[in-house]
């Protein structure tokens, strides 16, 4: 072969194995018959007395770009994340710091945007520190909301009598505790006034992240959630302040969902040049500088770097869906042994109240990323916040995600299946499933279905013992109850979500059903 075609069947190769996604069952069956061929090559390229020849070295040029890329692209799935929904809802409703996108009639399969809640009220907005300077948040009573930097860390909050910080939560689990308050949200290095009766959040970015949900009791009456979200007040600590616009989203199609070619890059390149020079993980931005991707630069790739950019998104867009796929897989991965429910964080199995990753996704003891953790929820998921991570009974959410059925095999669209939540369910504000598109994470759109998902305060059918069976296919002709529809030729994944979880959750005495195969589709 001559080495000028080496980076052309390396490229190929690496395509080829990402693009072919084994069922669970056959991953294990081929797992011994890998190809190694790709890797043999790279191992075996010529060296002459120690040196490259010139094929060698643009090969190995090229091949460590690539690397280089993928790498950088799971890296930055938290920001592109972030920044996609920034953009994307940007340019659909308006930017500004009043501009908060209120989802009024809940979220619809219309807005496209990873694993977002049916059930409950959204609001989101983004600021931006450098225009704005210290911001004031009013928040009213009764919501559950966050605050997040571009980079998705939570922003840290006041001090707790046991020496630790709100991380990242307003309302209900944060420092008002649902009653209300002033929150003023500053820059990292802030040393100005903080007025008397204010809660400080600090930002280690200039971006914002303002995330709001909304409560209501019925279904059928929506008004107390969208008026919660539509009590909040957003202005500057100083200056001028602009009326609040809250724009209804409901109804409107938009796509705030990144990418997984070349352009992902770009987007990256725009955040990076809207914020300071981040300090954090100076070895990750060092690759990005690599890359052409350099604060106060312009990214301007050659071809053939952007054909590489190409190629390396969109297999570390395979390489992270693979591992959200089989998060089962992981070492306390799982909420329950015997379910195929998988937690968004690591959980010992031992204790439920003590999560092993804290809400940067760092291992507890060693301080280390858990990059396949951080890798799965930023690819299906977005928004954190100790609410989100902790286990205080009562108080913020859990959740767990289901990839497969009892069986081991991932969730598809033509096939029916039956799952069954048992009674009591242990959610103190109200609990739900809800189904998604395994390759976008947005919701599952059926045609003649409003939302992909079912709540306690639906009017659901319960089993004679108080349980809930929900049943799942592409069809439903013998008129079952608690039916969610699905696409044929489409995999799905699923969410349960426990608001204000409840002691059963965290003694173990409360397990999930597990997703049960009834017919499979043609």
């Amino acid at each position: 072969m001559k080495m000028k075609n080496v980076i052309g069947v390396l490229l190929s190769a690496m395509m080829l194995a990402a693009c072919s996604q084994p069922s669970s069952n056959e991953k294990q069956a081929t797992n011994s018959g890998s190809d190694t061929d790709h890797f043999e090559t790279l191992a075996n390229l010529p060296f002459d007395g120690g040196y490259p020849s010139a094929e060698t070295s643009t090969t190995l040029d090229d091949e460590l770009y690539f690397q280089r890329a993928t790498q950088v692209y799971l890296w930055a799935l938290p920001a592109v994340n972030m920044y996609a929904m920034k953009e994307g809802l940007g340019k659909t409703f308006g930017e500004g710091y009043n501009v908060v996108s209120v989802f009024e009639k809940r979220l619809k399969p219309n807005s496209v945007i990873t694993t977002p809640n049916s059930d409950v009220i959204y609001a989101l907005g983004f600021a931006d520190l450098s225009k704005t300077g210290p911001l004031v948040l009013d928040v009213p009573p009764m919501l559950q909301g966050l605050l997040d930097d571009f980079w998705h860390r939570p922003l840290t909050g006041p001090e707790k009598p046991d020496g630790t910080h709100f991380l990242g939560d307003i309302g209900f689990p944060g420092p008002d505790r649902g009653k209300g308050g002033k929150y003023l949200i500053v820059p990292e290095g802030y040393e100005g006034e903080v007025p008397d009766g204010y809660y400080l959040y600090t930002s280690k970015t200039n971006g914002v992240f303002i995330f709001q949900r909304g409560f209501f009791q019925s279904v059928d009456d929506l008004t107390p959630g969208v008026k919660a979200v539509e009590g909040i007040k957003i202005y500057p600590l100083e200056g001028e302040k602009k009326p609040m616009d809250f724009q209804h989203a409901s109804d409107v199609d938009s796509y705030a969902l990144f990418s997984h070619d070349f352009s992902y890059y770009e987007m990256l390149n725009r955040l990076i040049q809207s914020e300071p020079l981040d300090a954090v993980d100076p070895y990750m931005h060092g690759m990005l500088a690599a890359l052409g991707i350099s604060k106060g630069k312009e990214f301007a790739p050659t071809a053939k770097q952007k054909a590489l950019l190409d190629k390396a998104a969109e297999t570390a867009w395979r390489m992270a869906k693979n591992i959200a796929a089989n998060f089962d897989e992981e070492e306390d991965g799982l909420w329950w042994e015997d379910r195929q429910w998988v937690a968004h964080a690591h959980t010992e199995l031992d204790d439920f109240m003590h999560t092993l990753i804290d809400e940067e996704y760092r291992n507890r003891e060693t301080g280390y990323t858990d990059v396949n953790a951080k890798a799965h929820m930023y690819i299906n998921h977005y928004s954190i916040s100790t609410g989100m991570m902790s286990s205080i009974v009562g108080l913020g959410a859990k959740y767990g995600n289901a990839y497969k059925d009892s069986d081991g095999n991932y969730l598809m669209g033509g096939n029916t299946y039956l799952i069954t939540f048992p009674p009591n369910m242990p959610a103190k504000l109200f609990w739900s499933l809800t189904l998604y598109d395994a390759e976008t994470a947005s919701g599952v759109d059926a045609e003649g279905q409003e939302y992909p998902s079912l709540n306690s305060m639906n009017d659901l059918t319960k089993n004679d013992d108080g349980s809930v069976t929900f049943f799942i296919g592409p069809e439903n002709p013998d008129n079952k109850p608690n039916f969610i529809k699905t696409v044929p030729g489409k995999g799905w994944f699923s969410l349960f979500r426990f608001y204000g979880p409840e002691k059963g959750f965290f003694d173990r005495t409360y397990k999930v059903g597990d997703f049960e195969l009834l017919k499979k589709g043609e």
